[in-house]
Formats: structure tokens, sequence, C-alpha cells
């Protein structure tokens, strides 16, 4: 086996490994929070040893930036291809709450630790107001789309509004409402945006 043959064969392991520790560590973060989750108990169900996960990222700290940053990137990843393919208000909407049911995790994951670490840790609260700017930023896009330039919208404040909403309809969904009330729930949410958006327009402006 040659040098460059050894070296892409350590490079795989240590992806392979990274990937399999992320995975692992994002279940159990939100499954039971990140102060209950050991690294041994992460090692164990990622089936690797320790001192590789902490060869891997450093620490407990560098293994949660990896999980969330990997979370949050396949969630707007899948979020963006909704947007994008999303012709109405109510589409672009519906394409949210698809996402929400097939890949829960992450907003799971990132409640958990604004609960539980959110009031003493600064950079908990960093990385969940960082995901919420871009959730925020998908909504402001998806709105922008649907009004008019030059109406006085305040797209800001129509998508913190929607994205308040979201947060509900999301939590509702983990805890006592089915799949087809879920949809139902997000029609009736962007028909309200729907409402806001048409009322603001044609609204005679004040002076």
């Amino acid at each position: 086996m040659s040098a460059e043959e050894l070296v892409d064969g350590r490079r795989l392991r240590g992806s392979v490994t990274r990937a399999k520790a992320i995975e692992a560590a994002a279940e159990l973060f939100a499954a039971q929070g990140y102060s209950a989750t050991s690294m041994g108990s992460i090692a164990s169900a990622a089936g690797i040893h320790s001192a590789s996960i902490y060869h891997a990222f450093g620490s407990k700290e560098g293994l949660l930036g990896a999980v969330v940053e990997h979370a949050s990137d396949e969630f707007y990843h899948l979020l963006r291809e909704q947007s994008v393919s999303s012709g109405s208000l109510r589409d672009g909407l519906r394409g949210v709450g698809v996402v929400f049911e097939k890949r829960p995790l992450f907003l799971k994951l990132l409640l958990m630790l604004v609960l539980e670490r959110g009031d003493g840790d600064p950079g908990v609260l960093r990385i969940a107001a960082d995901v919420r700017l871009k959730g925020r930023a998908l909504i402001r896009d998806l709105l922008s789309r649907q009004v008019p330039a030059g109406t006085g919208t305040d797209l800001d404040a129509a998508s913190r509004l929607i994205m308040v909403a979201l947060d509900g309809a999301f939590i509702a969904r983990q805890v006592d409402m089915n799949a087809s009330e879920f949809t139902t729930l997000m029609d009736l949410i962007a028909e309200t945006a729907e409402r806001l958006l048409t009322d603001t327009r044609t609204r005679p402006n004040r002076r």
C-alpha cells in the first residue's frame, strides 16, 4: 500500500467516524438532553471508541457544535429546495410542513438545547438565534415573491409572525396533533398570512 493510499484510508475512516458520532449524538441530545448524554453513551450508540470522538471533535462542546452545524445545513438545504419550488405562499408553507415532518430531529434538538442551557450559555443562544435568522430570511424571501415592491408591507414583521406560528405548530405536532391535523393547521397559517398580506396591500396609507 502506498503512502497516498494509507492517508486516503485514514481520511475515509475519519469521515466515517465523524458521521457516526454526529448521527448518534444528535439522536441522544434530542432524546435525553445534552447534559444527560455522556461521551461514552454516544460512542456506544455509534459503535466507535470514545477516544476516536475526542480525536475528531476535541471535546463534547466541539461535538455539539458539529451536530448543530450538520443538522442545520441539512434542514435548511431542504427548506431552500421547498421554497424555490413553491409558486404560492400556501405551497411554500406546506413545503415547510413537509420538512418539519421529514426532519423533526433538528428542531427537537434546538428546542432541547435552548430549554436546557439557554439561560446560562450565551453560545447556545447565539446558535439558536442564527438558526432562526436563517429561517426568517427564507420566510421573508417567500413573502417577497407574493408582495409587489413599494406596497409598504413590513416583511420582517410578517416573517416573525409566521415564524412564531410555525414554532407553535411544530410543538403541537410533537405533543397531540396527527399528520392530517398538522397539514390542516399549516394551511390555516398560510391562509391567515395571505389575508394579512392582502389587508396590508389594500389598506390606504395613513399620514
